[in-house]
């Protein structure tokens, strides 16, 4: 509950100290379509870099990936088409030991977690920029027989509510 309220202050703040530039887009009509390769994401299982062709109606398109069983670890994998201000998930089927690394540490956010959620912003109100890259890698301890990804809350410039996918749940056997 802490971390909850913790989020919405600093997306308060972000939304103090963020130029409104008075546009505003539609993007309930946005499709991404994304080629994703060997270089960019891994296949849904990890083992195999075959091509693979999706398509994303929301703001930001999430994909758990790179499962690795020895270091009980897996990333996140984000295309976003608008900037993000601030991230919060809940992982059930593990209990998270931790996070690193990707745009989250990256763009210098504050990451924190507790055995269930994931929670991450920026102290500075830096925005993570539109593209695409690992958001973080997770790691975990006593897996279920597989994790998801839910309650999933982005924050947009001015704390604005951004829409997601909910991507498929991943095997941790």
């Amino acid at each position: 509950m802490r971390l909850c309220i913790i989020f919405l202050l600093v997306m308060m703040l972000a939304c103090q100290t963020q130029k409104n530039t008075g546009k505003t887009e539609n993007t309930s009509n946005k499709v991404v379509e994304v080629v994703q390769s060997s270089e960019t994401v891994s296949s849904k299982s990890g083992s195999d870099s075959e091509l693979e062709n999706e398509q994303c109606y929301t703001d930001i398109c999430l994909y758990l990936r790179n499962h690795n069983v020895s270091d009980k670890s897996f990333d996140i994998y984000m295309i976003n088409t608008v900037p993000i201000a601030g991230f919060q998930c809940d992982l059930p089927g593990i209990d998270i030991t931790g996070s690193d690394g990707g745009l989250l540490k990256e763009n210098g956010y504050q990451t924190s977690n507790s055995d269930f959620r994931i929670l991450s912003f920026s102290m500075q109100a830096k925005l993570i920029p539109v593209g695409m890259g690992v958001l973080t890698e997770i790691y975990y301890n006593n897996p279920s027989n597989e994790v998801c990804m839910t309650e999933i809350i982005f924050a947009g410039i001015g704390g604005a509510k951004l829409s997601n996918n909910e991507p498929e749940c991943m095997s941790l056997k």
